[in-house]
């Protein structure tokens, strides 16, 4: 189970560090619109940003059910 926690942590701080880039990114594309500048490049970055951040809640999903399903196994 150590290693579940470990990898969880791990997870959540890949969450966190994303969640982090795609707020900077928002700010960045809102400042370079209100300056009048093409914010394309940075608004396609957000998009793969949010994509992996997406990816990233899945797979914490699912490690949290698959470590529930062995505690449930592992009790019952």
């Amino acid at each position: 189970m150590t290693n579940d926690r470990g990898a969880l942590l791990a997870i959540a701080e890949r969450i966190a560090d994303s969640e982090n880039r795609v707020t900077q990114l928002r700010t960045r594309i809102e400042r370079l619109r209100d300056e009048g500048s093409d914010a394309s490049q940075s608004h396609d970055m957000l998009q793969i940003l949010s994509r992996n951040l997406g990816n990233l809640y899945v797979q914490q999903s699912v490690m949290r059910r698959n470590a529930w399903a062995f505690n449930l196994a592992k009790t019952g």
